[in-house]
């Protein structure tokens, strides 16, 4: 008995197995990098959760992970206005943050993270994201560690969501509204 599909066919963009290797390469460079100081992990969350801990569990004594939620989207369009919640409890004072994104679109989450954390006693503030989206910025930013380049399209999966749906699966695709509706008139018969 076969099972239907449980998400629409979008088309692959990033397989999982090239992500993996890609984010093994990224944690080879991070360590030659980082030198004998723990770095101050941030993860931008919730996108960049998945690609964070796949990260973090190849870097050298697996360094905790401190998250931030930063949000600049309403569903497939960057609102233009950041929104963070940094807690307290990100102890970045004195040390080196590497802040972990999943995606740098326009550029502004970044720029504004990279500056809070600065303004709040870091060393310094590097940033590593899984995908890059250079075409979509406003804002320049230096990015250290860029897992991919991709074109101007929006993409689900590997952590990344569109209002919480695709979230789970395992490769980065690229969403068409079409496929969504004409897989959920399928499913609906």
């Amino acid at each position: 008995m076969t099972h239907p599909p449980r998400h629409p066919p979008f088309r692959v963009l990033l397989s999982r197995d090239q992500i993996l290797r890609r984010t093994q390469e990224l944690a080879r460079q991070i360590t030659a990098d980082a030198g004998a100081e723990p770095l101050c992990l941030v993860v931008v969350i919730e996108g960049a959760r998945t690609f964070a801990r796949q990260l973090q569990q190849l870097l050298p004594g697996q360094p905790p992970l401190h998250e931030v939620r930063a949000s600049s989207y309403s569903g497939t369009e960057s609102t233009g206005v950041v929104q963070l919640a940094v807690g307290r409890d990100v102890p970045c004072r004195g040390r080196d943050v590497l802040l972990l994104e999943d995606i740098v679109d326009t550029g502004r989450t970044v720029h504004a993270l990279r500056r809070h954390f600065l303004a709040n006693g870091a060393t310094s503030c590097r940033i590593a994201t899984l995908l890059s989206k250079p075409s979509r910025r406003v804002v320049p930013v230096e990015l250290d560690y860029t897992g991919f380049e991709i074109p101007d399209e929006f993409v689900l999966g590997f952590g990344m969501d569109l209002d919480g749906r695709y979230r789970e699966l395992p490769e980065i695709v690229i969403y068409e509204a079409e496929v969504e509706r004409a897989f959920q008139a399928a499913s609906a018969h």
